[in-house]
């Protein structure tokens, strides 16, 4: 009789264990995705302080503020010029615009899509003014934009940036 209880209660325990291990993968699951869902908030909060760093280093006019966000083969496409293709491209088209411009821009994010570990997209609009430095002109500015960023050394940077002007031709 002993034996029976015995066996009786080595079988609950087990039967516990294993209903107990079976449980055990949907947590591992869900810790993964809690895993993945605080690195991509992470990684998001990275790419919104990568355009907050642009805007400011932009209206600023400095150089080597925008170009420290950029990857070493970054393009930049502005509409009605030539590509920018590489950092050295990149930088020299920044100083001729920063030559040429002030700009008083404000950004807003409309998305960030975090497509892998290192690789993401922020779409935003821009509104504000551009001054002309040759004359003083000042003319307003509104843009929609899209940011291709790559993850290089652990910090998100921008690798291809696409704008073009959303007001009517003048």
């Amino acid at each position: 009789m002993k034996t029976y209880v015995v066996l009786a209660i080595t079988g609950v325990v087990l039967l516990s264990a294993s209903v107990a291990g079976a449980q055990s993968p949907q947590q591992t699951r869900s810790s993964d995705s809690d895993e993945h869902d605080q690195s991509e908030a992470r990684s998001r909060a990275a790419i919104k302080a990568v355009l907050r760093s642009y805007e400011q280093a932009l209206n600023a006019g400095d150089v080597q503020g925008v170009v420290k966000l950029y990857t070493d083969d970054a393009v930049v496409l502005p509409p009605n010029a030539p590509s920018a293709v590489g950092i050295d491209a990149v930088r020299a088209t920044y100083t001729g615009i920063f030559q040429a411009i002030h700009i008083n821009l404000t950004f807003e994010i409309a998305e960030v899509k975090v497509v892998s570990p290192d690789w993401a997209f922020l779409r935003s609009t821009s509104k504000g003014s551009i001054t002309n430095l040759a004359n003083g002109a000042k003319i307003p500015s509104s843009n929609h934009e899209l940011f291709v960023l790559h993850k290089t050394h652990g910090r998100w940077k921008l690798a291809r940036y696409s704008f073009s002007s959303v007001l009517p031709a003048a």
